[in-house]
């Protein structure tokens, strides 16, 4: 088979997608205690944002390095789940800072959102894929 036609290696994929989204929730925790964002974690947001889009469709399985029926499965069921999950967080954080008074920043709220989708994306992901069967 020559290198032209040899299927990418699934463990790069996965290794891209877990790093990017390391980059992104460090940088949501740094947006989150610092209140702001300089020059170089607004490069870090954008490099773990360009990994993680680079490699999400392959890493849930939808495309042809990853190509499998249950990995599509799990990916689209963590997706979607962690979709729903940010969308109660931030229900939860507009109610909240509303009774409370507290007006939260864009970088907060942006460092939230990156920590909350992207660890509840990836650790239920990982969930499901120790799983035997999936429904």
């Amino acid at each position: 088979m020559s290198d032209k036609n040899k299927p990418a290696d699934p463990w790069l994929y996965r290794v891209s997608l877990w790093l990017g989204s390391a980059a992104l929730v460090i940088a949501g925790i740094v947006l989150i205690i610092w209140k702001s964002m300089d020059d170089v974690l607004a490069i870090v947001v954008l490099s773990g944002i360009l990994v993680l889009l680079s490699n999400f469709f392959a890493y849930i399985g939808m495309e042809k390095p990853l190509k499998d029926e249950r990995v599509k499965k799990i990916g689209t069921i963590s997706a979607t789940y962690s979709w729903f999950i940010t969308l109660a967080f931030m229900g939860f954080l507009l109610i909240s800072g509303y009774w409370s008074h507290r007006v939260f920043t864009p970088e907060e709220l942006f460092g939230l959102i990156f920590v909350v989708m992207l660890l509840s994306m990836l650790v239920i992901n990982a969930y499901l894929g120790g799983k035997a069967d999936v429904e």
